[in-house]
């Protein structure tokens, strides 16, 4: 008899995960290319760096969480690691990035972290992973990890509606 994989958990969090994604984009698809690019309040980060933050969100915990690399073409696509918090090595794009490269990037990192939350089953949500940090290694689960990337995206989408409200680029009813 072969044994039946338990996913109910697993199946939840992938539900979470595409539902809190949806909702985002749907706050952001009224945005212009140029709305996307542009500063909403002075000292901020634009729209798109948010939006390319999920991406690089999604590339970091996915290699952490497997033990397996994004392709380098994916992480220049999402800006990885050059725009949003980035430190000494900030260098976004000069010029506004096409409307779409900004939801194909983040559509690409989500599929390849579902894909792989996909390939696990509930039982292994407690295996741990070591999480590389400067201030030293921590072990954390692979369920931690998913909870995180949703609460992050949550927090990240509350921070963008913020500012799109305050610039004055809320939707239209």
């Amino acid at each position: 008899m072969s044994e039946i994989k338990s996913v109910a958990q697993i199946n939840l969090l992938k539900w979470m995960l595409e539902d809190l994604r949806k909702v985002t984009l749907e706050g952001v698809k009224h945005l212009t290319k140029e709305q996307l690019f542009t500063p909403p309040v002075e000292n901020e980060f634009c729209i798109g760096s948010y939006i390319m933050h999920l991406a690089e969100a999604d590339i970091s915990w996915y290699e952490t969480i497997s033990g397996k690399k994004v392709p380098d073409e994916l992480k220049k696509k999402s800006y990885y690691g050059c725009w949003f918090d980035s430190g000494p090595d900030f260098n976004p794009p000069s010029e506004p990035p096409e409307y779409n490269d900004y939801f194909e990037a983040i559509a690409e990192t989500r599929k390849i972290f579902l894909e792989y939350v996909s390939s696990l089953d509930d039982s292994e949500l407690e295996d741990t992973v070591t999480v590389k940090r400067k201030i030293g290694d921590r072990e954390t689960s692979k369920k931690w990890i998913i909870y995180h990337i949703i609460e992050h995206e949550a927090h990240t989408r509350g921070q963008m509606f913020m500012l799109i409200r305050k610039a004055g680029w809320n939707k239209k009813s």
